[in-house]
């Protein structure tokens, strides 16, 4: 039989895949909007990188917790919605991603303050500038350049700005020509000038935690050693 033209109006009709969310699932969403704004609060907070000792243990905690959250949201986006099945697969998957990320990233920055507040009490931290070695730079999106990580000889993960990524390139042989490399190597010849804070065994580079370090950090370690021959090498 042929179809109408109510029918086809029927399917192609925007309302056709429209959704309705029930009252939880809008309070859920809600939720994972209020645990990124927190999160974004809370950066002025996270003001230092941890090196020592390591607490990987507690970052995949923050997975396991991220999985739960992620698992819960799609089950929410989807059995706390109505519409068309399509469009409901879609939502717990939105549901999931958002969920998921949020509670990767709240919960990291959460556990990142709490463990430098424990390994650092102000009676046993001592403060003191340091020549801290890179290993490694690298961009983190190669298609919008929007964060330039270096990687220390002691592992871990320091936002830097784009002038000081750029020194490092350049004293590595770019002429500025054709697309900006997206990873360089150091192996110590690059050095962070930096403030660092020790507590025992416990060591963190000040002013790295949610930001990135102040351009003019970045210099070859050599000539910086020179130039400041009481600053401390950390390796």
């Amino acid at each position: 039989m042929a179809e109408t033209a109510s029918d086809q109006d029927q399917t192609t009709s925007p309302k056709w895949n429209r959704i309705a969310l029930s009252k939880f699932a809008w309070l859920w969403a809600a939720a994972i909007a209020i645990a990124f704004v927190w999160m974004w609060l809370l950066g002025g907070s996270d003001n230092a990188t941890e090196l020592t000792p390591d607490h990987t243990d507690v970052l995949n905690y923050c997975f396991y917790a991220a999985g739960l959250i992620a698992s819960l949201s799609a089950l929410v986006g989807f059995f706390q919605s109505k519409g068309a099945m399509n469009a409901r697969v879609r939502l717990a998957f939105v549901f999931a991603l958002e969920g998921g990320l949020a509670t990767i990233l709240i919960s990291d920055r959460v556990a990142n303050i709490i463990e430098n507040r424990i390994d650092f009490p102000p009676s046993k931290t001592r403060t003191f500038e340091a020549l801290l070695p890179i290993g490694r730079a690298y961009r983190m999106d190669p298609r919008t350049g929007s964060s330039w990580i270096i990687q220390p000889v002691i592992w871990t993960n320091i936002d830097i700005t784009h002038p000081d990524y750029r020194f490092m390139l350049f004293h590595r042989g770019w002429n500025g020509e054709g697309p900006e490399p997206s990873s360089l190597s150091s192996d110590g010849y690059f050095c962070a000038h930096v403030m660092m804070q020790q507590s025992g065994e416990a060591l963190r580079v000040l002013h790295a935690g949610s930001s990135k370090l102040p351009t003019g950090t970045i210099g070859i370690c050599s000539e910086m050693a020179s130039k400041n021959p009481k600053l401390t090498v950390v390796n």
